[in-house]
């Protein structure tokens, strides 16, 4: 039999597998959403995070016209609930509700973590932020965010700052600003953020970098003085309280975010159902509402962005946890 011939022949063979995957690949995504859609909250259920989460599944089921259901699954700051949804099949129908601690920093505080999130998870799309605001004991002179930098340039480690722990976002926040400022503060971890709140506002602690909706009532019955907000825009609750874009200082624009991510490998097309669905879910007014009132400001991105999103933020993350020798035990 003549080379050519058995050339074609293989060419022919070749071109109807690739059809035939083709096909069976669509035929897949053309039927999802084929069973109920789980978003894996790896946090406890009452929360922050588990509310928006609820929020969200509800909007989706109308969406998809499918039932859509949170499960929380806790422990290892979100790890092990992270891990749960890495290592399921890739169809869009197990999810995860990705905070940027667990997308961009466990992984450069804990060691031996049993996935990637660079490398087991695709964003699905950007959900929403928490801005963080620069807060500091109400008695104190520290009235703007330049006092705040004269007084910490004046008194290396003097000035105190409290966090919810080391690694979370209100230390971050603070190991960020005294990156980027050139200064030196006094940095007191607590266990949970209610606790390091209290002892700025009873001035045991001189300021924090705290997430706007835990401040905002002390800030507007005077406990605490609001120095600037971290958000690329003013915070809706706190109209008087200016960004730290404004003040001149962008490099500190920062926001604790939230993704949708599925596991990686799941089709395109499933993912772009979901970045849809997730977009006319976010764009109801009512929902955005809801989602002010747990302390969050709705911010839809789709899957490039929030992908480029959750990459930039290791890096950035990552350089800072290594340069300050942050790490938890």
């Amino acid at each position: 039999m003549n080379q050519p011939f058995i050339r074609a022949v293989r060419r022919g063979a070749a071109i109807v597998a690739l059809t035939m995957t083709a096909s069976i690949a669509h035929a897949s995504d053309a039927g999802f959403p084929n069973r109920v859609i789980s978003i894996v909250v790896p946090f406890s259920a009452g929360g922050g995070s588990d509310t928006v989460a609820r929020i969200l599944a509800d909007g989706l089921s109308k969406q998809l016209g499918n039932p859509v259901i949170v499960e929380n699954k806790t422990g290892a700051s979100g790890n092990i609930g992270a891990e749960y949804v890495a290592r399921a099949r890739p169809d869009g129908h197990m999810l995860l509700f990705g905070s940027m601690g667990l997308m961009t920093v466990n992984r450069h505080l804990y060691k031996n973590m049993p996935f990637n999130p660079l490398k087991d998870f695709t964003a699905v799309a950007r959900l929403y932020d928490t801005p963080h605001v620069i807060v500091a004991n109400a008695k104190l002179p520290i009235t703007s965010l330049q006092k705040l930098i004269d007084e910490a340039k004046a008194r290396p480690g003097e000035i105190s700052f409290g966090s919810a722990g080391a690694g979370t976002s209100t230390h971050l926040v603070g190991e960020l600003f005294m990156h980027e400022t050139q200064v030196k503060l006094l940095h007191v971890p607590y266990k949970g953020n209610g606790p390091a709140l209290t002892d700025v506002v009873a001035g045991h602690i001189d300021v924090m970098f705290d997430q706007a909706t835990n401040s905002v009532g002390h800030i507007k019955a005077g406990n605490l003085h609001a120095l600037a907000v971290t958000s690329g825009t003013r915070v809706g609750n706190l109209p008087d309280v200016p960004t730290v874009v404004e003040l001149k200082f962008p490099e500190l624009e920062t926001t604790s975010w939230t993704v949708l991510a599925a596991p990686a490998g799941t089709p395109a097309a499933v993912v772009q159902r979901l970045s849809e669905a997730i977009k006319a879910t976010l764009a109801d007014e009512k929902i955005q509402a809801k989602i002010v009132e747990s302390g969050g400001v709705a911010n839809f991105e789709g899957p490039d962005a929030a992908n480029k999103l959750v990459e930039a933020d290791d890096k950035r993350w990552g350089m800072l946890i290594k340069a300050a020798g942050i790490g938890v035990n």
